[in-house]
């Protein structure tokens, strides 16, 4: 039987209160991924369109 897996997508905005961007800062997605990463999730793909727009890590681990 293959494996099942449950997914997760994250909408990752940049902290602060002026931002030009919506873009984390790597140190805040560092953090961020690391906490999930502890959870057991794995990142399988990050996209990171044009600013203004967040990025969306999608993350999976086994069900």
């Amino acid at each position: 039987m293959s494996p099942q897996w449950e997914y997760q997508v994250l909408t990752v905005r940049r902290g602060g209160m002026l931002k030009l961007s919506n873009t984390p800062q790597d140190a805040e997605l560092t953090a961020i991924l690391n906490r999930e990463g502890a959870q057991g999730w794995e990142l399988v793909n990050a996209i990171t369109p044009d600013d203004p727009m967040p990025t969306t890590p999608y993350l999976k681990r086994p069900r």
